[in-house]
């Protein structure tokens, strides 16, 4: 299986003032954030909730603010932004549910739910960090 990284996405309180350090001191530019449109879940998607930044090579900075009731309002047993995840893309995200599965460790799979062309699984490492891992999806 390969394996590379998608994103990092960092929890904000103030997404603006976020977004205005990144582009100030790395002079990154903020890109449309791309969400599905039809049977996305229910998250908060303005400019004060979330921004996006990639870079040449296609990988991305995610600034979300973490609103406390999205993974009730989703169906999720777990809080991928609260405290921000990494983001890791595979070629074969049904090989990483069985290895979850076979390790006993709990995941979500959250379909195409809400990043447009990919579909998601979400999971806790060890040390609880947040991981998500993402497939291109058509």
């Amino acid at each position: 299986m390969s394996w590379s990284l998608h994103h990092v996405n960092l929890p904000a309180s103030d997404v603006r003032a976020m977004a205005a350090f990144y582009s100030k001191v790395f002079g990154m530019q903020e890109k449309k954030f791309p969400f599905v449109e039809d049977g996305r879940g229910a998250l908060q998607t303005g400019n004060d909730f979330v921004a996006l930044f990639e870079d040449t090579n296609q990988r991305q900075i995610h600034i979300c603010k973490p609103t406390p009731s999205l993974p009730w309002d989703n169906d999720l047993r777990l809080h991928p932004v609260i405290n921000g995840h990494i983001a890791i893309e595979v070629d074969d995200i049904d090989g990483v549910m069985r290895r979850l599965a076979e390790m006993n460790m709990p995941y979500n799979d959250a379909g195409t739910w809400a990043f447009k062309g990919y579909r998601q699984v979400y999971c806790y490492d060890p040390s609880m960090n947040v991981v998500e891992v993402n497939q291109k999806h058509p």
